[in-house]
């Protein structure tokens, strides 16, 4: 792309995040993933309806094909497979005939973001966009406990790789996710994307979400929000999206879409 296309690029950017209400300091964001603007002209709850419309899978793979897929594929970097929350990693070959067990037997399962319990039920339980590894240990601290912006001095349990400890981190404190008995912190360079899968997964299963527990989404919206404007996508997180698009055939679209946040559960910020 040469330098004229990228100003006329930019400039129309800039123009739709003014008229969208969108601030200066998330439109620095975008700065290295300019990447497609969904429906650019619409914003809320009709935005909101278009994105559940075009981005709802046809189908998903089922739960044991779907784990098989994100050990072996989907999160599977040259024979190495890491938790989202600690990074926790283990071997695995990407040619394995039982990705799931072998992982197990390593200490990693699969972790519904949007928790089964508050509607990750179904054909949403296998949806690889909001499923993701995770040391089998850590996954049951979270359990289905809401995200939050956690107190250091409230922190009970501190996790990272396979250590846990009660006493607060000296060092590195940022590489740790953090628990209490009610609420979970990931690390701070998942924050992000654990807030734009929880984007993603209530407005694609929205009715599922709010039959199961209609106050869990709201109640961590804002927290959220602040997490995709502190840890913006990067290209990891996008290459993830379009493997997963491979197996499933959608995208996420709010990374894709780095402005898609901020023109619907976000505009407030």
């Amino acid at each position: 792309m040469n330098w004229i296309n990228k100003i006329i690029i930019g400039l129309g950017l800039s123009c739709l995040l003014l008229l969208s209400g969108i601030s200066p300091s998330f439109a620095e964001n975008l700065e290295n993933h300019q990447l497609h603007v969904i429906s650019p002209n619409l914003k809320g709850t009709e935005l909101l309806k278009v994105v559940a419309q075009d981005y709802t899978p046809e189908q998903t793979l089922g739960y044991r094909r779907g784990r098989d897929i994100l050990y072996s594929k989907v999160d599977n970097h040259d024979g190495i497979l890491k938790g989202i929350y600690t990074d926790y990693t283990i071997k695995l070959d990407p040619n394995s005939s039982e990705p799931r067990q072998t992982a197990y037997q390593q200490g990693i399962n699969a972790e519904h973001i949007y928790p089964q319990s508050k509607g990750a039920n179904g054909s949403a339980k296998s949806d690889l966009h909001s499923l993701y590894p995770s040391r089998v240990y850590v996954n049951s601290r979270r359990g289905n406990n809401p995200f939050a912006e956690i107190n250091d001095t409230q922190t009970e349990g501190w996790f990272r790789f396979d250590q846990y400890q009660e006493m607060k981190p000296t060092t590195l404190i940022d590489e740790y996710s953090e628990a209490t008995k009610s609420a979970f912190e990931p690390r701070e360079s998942k924050e992000g994307d654990v807030a734009r899968a929880m984007f993603y997964f209530y407005t694609i299963y929205r009715y599922k979400a709010d039959a199961a527990d209609a106050r869990f989404f709201p109640a961590q919206q804002k927290t959220l929000c602040q997490w995709n404007l502190e840890d913006p996508v990067d290209d990891e997180e996008i290459t993830r999206s379009h493997l997963v698009a491979e197996y499933q055939g959608n995208e996420n679209p709010f990374v894709i879409d780095s402005t898609l946040a901020a023109r619907t559960y976000c505009s407030s910020l």
